[in-house]
């Protein structure tokens, strides 16, 4: 994470404290209230590099099961009837498709509690099998009537830019008020962030921690 010897001691010494429950590390976790982010983003202090840490590893998943499944629904969406989908409607289908289904339970409540036979599953199952034609045939008018729109609105921009107006007929720009005007110097400050002093950044992890903890 590009730190360096100075950050490396600070968050050795954050990690002590944390060990024996100091401020501000003591704050009690509450089950179904609390995540592990809200957790560690309240726990505030200065340089807090231990804080920077754990979530970088809380955010880590430990499986590639996630990014196969969103392959795996790519690979359905992008089959040989859907290839003129554009890439913000690919990117927003999969991410609608994995909600629901993690959130099913919650978003599709009716489901769980209407006992439904097997025979109106198969009937529901010939129906979307059925209609899917119907279904294409909506998409490829729908995308279709999208790059009528947008040719419209080039050749509607194009009128603009051919129908600009002469400003120059209503404005003296050379006149000696507006010179005076645009040689005005306008400074813009930016605060910046104070600057983390990470130390030597060429060192050795081992030969640090045995330093400090022996």
């Amino acid at each position: 994470m590009e730190g360096g010897r100075h950050s490396s001691e600070i968050l050795i010494a954050q990690m002590q404290s944390y060990s024996k429950f100091e401020r501000p590390w003591d704050i009690k976790y509450i089950e179904g209230t609390h995540t592990l982010k809200t957790w560690w983003t309240c726990a505030i202090t200065k340089d807090n590099f231990i804080q920077a840490v754990a979530l970088k590893i809380t955010s880590l998943t430990p499986h590639n099961v996630s990014c196969e499944r969103i392959f795996s629904i790519l690979g359905w969406f992008c089959n040989k009837r859907r290839t003129k989908l554009n890439i913000n409607r690919l990117e927003i289908m999969p991410k609608l498709h994995s909600y629901y289904v993690t959130n099913a339970q919650t978003e599709l409540k009716h489901m769980h509690h209407e006992k439904i036979s097997e025979n109106q599953i198969d009937n529901i199952i010939h129906s979307i099998q059925y209609n899917e034609n119907e279904e294409l045939d909506e998409i490829e008018e729908f995308e279709d009537e999208e790059i009528n729109e947008t040719n419209e609105t080039n050749e509607s921009n194009n009128s603009i830019n051919n129908d600009l107006i002469n400003f120059n007929d209503y404005f003296n720009f050379s006149s000696e008020q507006f010179c005076k005007a645009m040689e005005m110097n306008v400074s813009v400050v930016i605060e910046q962030e104070p600057e983390i002093l990470h130390g030597d950044l060429n060192f050795d992890n081992n030969e640090l921690l045995n330093n400090i903890l022996n």
